[in-house]
Order: structure tokens, then C-alpha cells, then sequence
């Protein structure tokens, strides 16, 4: 009686550990849950997002050398030889003689004592349709140093007033112009001449002989 009791109590022990799944009964489903793992390795693969390219470097700020502003400086208007005749778009054109010293007479005025006393002749030539009026043709001269030279007027040579009058299509007018250089160790002298207000001035430059 007691070996059977016995035999009893010890089934009944093997039958608690086999339900506990203390003998791998989890192989036979119904067991305990899959471990972390295997868990991840049976769930859906999720795609990794990509990952954005990285971004382009911005150009370079242009330098002083490649920006368009950064020019080169436009080049000083254009200067005739004395002698040598411009032209306007419209037709109209001017020559500016070669400057010569002289001596002033005792009459002249605008000349002062150790100046040197310079003429030339300025040639308007009207080669547009429309008359011009000489009334606007502005002369000026300046020194190698950039100095105003003064008008001289005098009535030998015929220094006057200067172009004067109206000039039909197709004529010419001349006149001297006298200036009063100031002294300077540089003979050069620039001529402006500019007809009307609504053309641009014209440039002669040279030695005075």
C-alpha cells in the first residue's frame, strides 16, 4: 500500500513538470511565447527610409575680378591731333588748327605780361540738312597742367568775338581764337570745342609751336 502510494505521488509530480513545459513541451506548441529574437526575425522587414543626399555647396561669391561691376575703367574720351577734323552724328564738323604763339599788340586784351600768347583757327562745317547757329559754339583751352587759359582779343592777328552768325547746310565758317597760356615748363595745350548744348564737347590736343 505504501510503494503504490508512492508511485502515485511521483506520476503525479512528472505530470506537473510536463505540463509546466519544464521538458522543452513548448516544441509541441502551447509552449511559452518566442524570445525576442525570433520574434524580430519572424515580423515583416520595414524598409529603411533613405537618407537625403547631402546638399551641394553654393557657388562661390564672386570676387572683385569676376563680377561684372568689378570692369575694367572706361577708357578717357577721344582726343584729336591738332589739324585732324570730328564729326558729329548729324553732319556737323569741326577742325581745330595747330596752336601758335604771337605777340600780343599793345591794344589786345586778356594777355598778361610773361603769358605766352597763343592762336588757332576753328572750322565749323555745317553737313546737316537744318541751319546752325555759330552763336553756341563754345571754345576753351587749358595748359598741360590743367590750367584756364584766358581769351585774348586783339586786332592783329583778327582776334575777335569769335564764329558768329548763321551757317546753311552744306557751308563752313572760320575763325582764330586767341588764349593767354600761363607760364609752365610743359607746351602742351587741350582745345575744347563744343557745338549747342545737345552735343557733346570735342577734344584737340598738342604742342604749341
Amino acid at each position: 500500500m505504501v510503494l503504490a502510494g508512492g508511485l502515485v505521488l511521483v506520476v503525479g509530480a512528472v505530470g506537473v513538470l510536463i505540463g509546466a513545459g519544464a521538458f522543452g513541451g513548448g516544441e509541441r506548441g502551447g509552449g511559452a511565447a518566442p524570445s525576442g529574437a525570433a520574434q524580430r526575425a519572424s515580423s515583416p522587414a520595414v524598409p529603411t527610409p533613405p537618407t537625403s543626399a547631402p546638399p551641394t555647396s553654393a557657388p562661390p561669391s564672386p570676387t572683385a575680378s569676376d563680377s561684372p561691376l568689378a570692369s575694367s575703367p572706361p577708357p578717357a574720351a577721344d582726343v584729336a591731333a591738332f589739324g585732324r577734323t570730328q564729326r558729329y552724328d548729324d553732319g556737323v564738323e569741326v577742325t581745330v588748327s595747330a596752336p601758335v604763339a604771337f605777340t600780343p599788340s599793345a591794344a589786345a586784351a586778356g594777355h598778361t605780361a610773361g603769358n605766352k600768347a597763343v592762336t588757332l583757327q576753328v572750322t565749323v562745317r555745317n553737313g546737316g540738312g537744318e541751319r546752325l547757329e555759330l552763336a553756341v559754339v563754345q571754345v576753351r583751352a587749358r595748359d598741360g597742367e590743367g590750367r584756364e587759359a584766358s581769351r585774348v582779343f586783339d586786332a592783329e592777328p583778327d582776334l575777335g568775338t569769335g564764329l558768329s552768325g548763321t551757317l546753311l547746310p552744306g557751308r563752313k565758317a572760320v575763325a582764330a581764337y586767341g588764349f593767354d597760356v600761363p607760364p609752365t615748363t610743359d607746351a602742351l595745350l587741350d582745345v575744347e570745342v563744343q557745338v549747342g548744348f545737345e552735343r557733346p564737347a570735342l577734344f584737340w590736343s598738342g604742342t604749341v609751336e
